[in-house]
C-alpha cells in the first residue's frame, strides 16, 4: 500500500535503547563534524535537561505548551481525555521531539497530555530560543523542516492505517513498523491507541504469538 512505503521513506530513526541530542544532529545530513560540532555545543548549553519518573508528566491538558523536547531516554504516552476517557494518540520514544505543535505556535492551551511510561530523560527548549536558533543556523532550519515533515508522514500514515485497516492488519502493521511498542507499552494504553478493545487486542496478539 502506498502509505507504508511513504512511512518507510520517512522514517530513518531506528529505535536505540539512548541517543543523545549531540548524535541525533550528527545522524541527520545537514549536520557535518567541524562547525557543526560548535553548533551541538551551543544547542545544549541553550537547552535544559529534565529527569522524569515513570508516570509522572511533562505537559497536562490545559496548561500552554511553550517548549519542545527531545526525547533521549524512555518513551512517552500522549493522550487526551473525551467524556473522562483517555484516547492515546501516539507514543514518542529514544530520538523523537515531541511537541503540542497548536499550543507552541499558536500559544493556546494544551489538549494533549504527556505521561511518561518509563523512567525518562528530556532535553527541552523554550519558543524564544528555538527561534534564535532557527534564525542563527541554516542547518538546523533545514533540520526543523525536515522534522515537520517528518512528523506529518507519521500523523497521515497513523490516520491511514487506522482508517482503513483491520484490528489484525493493525497489529500486523504495528509490529513490523513499531515493534517497540508491544514490548515497552502496556496493553490498555495500546488498545487506546489502535482503538481495538482491550480483551481483543490481548487474544489478537497471543494467536500471533502462537503463530510465530
Amino acid at each position: 500500500m502506498e502509505f507504508v512505503n511513504l512511512m518507510v521513506n520517512c522514517n530513518p530513526h531506528l529505535y536505540t535503547p539512548l541517543m543523545k541530542v549531540g548524535d541525533r544532529f550528527l545522524s541527520s545530513e545537514y549536520f557535518k563534524l567541524g562547525k557543526s560540532n560548535q553548533f551541538i555545543d551551543w544547542f545544549i548549553k541553550l537547552c535544559f535537561s529534565k529527569k522524569i519518573k515513570k508516570g509522572e508528566f511533562l505537559l497536562i491538558e490545559g496548561d500552554k505548551c511553550d517548549k519542545i523536547y527531545y526525547v533521549e531516554k524512555g518513551i512517552i504516552r500522549i493522550f487526551r481525555t473525551e467524556e473522562s476517557k483517555e484516547i492515546t494518540t501516539w507514543f514518542a520514544k529514544e530520538g523523537d521531539f515531541v511537541t503540542n505543535a497548536n499550543s507552541f505556535h499558536f500559544d493556546k492551551p494544551s489538549r494533549e497530555n504527556f505521561e511518561a511510561l518509563e523512567d525518562c530523560v528530556v532535553y527541552g527548549t523554550d519558543r524564544a530560543t528555538y527561534r534564535f536558533l532557527i534564525e542563527k543556523s541554516s542547518s538546523f532550519a533545514l533540520f526543523s523542516v525536515h522534522e515537520l515533515f517528518y512528523n506529518l508522514c507519521e500523523f497521515e500514515n497513523q490516520c491511514e492505517f487506522l482508517r482503513s485497516l483491520t484490528a489484525k492488519e493493525r497489529i500486523d502493521y504495528i509490529s513490523e513498523n513499531y515493534p517497540y511498542l508491544l514490548t515497552r507499552v502496556k496493553n490498555k494504553y495500546l488498545s487506546s491507541f489502535l482503538n481495538i478493545e482491550t480483551t481483543y487486542l490481548s487474544k489478537l496478539l497471543a494467536n500471533k504469538k502462537t503463530s510465530n
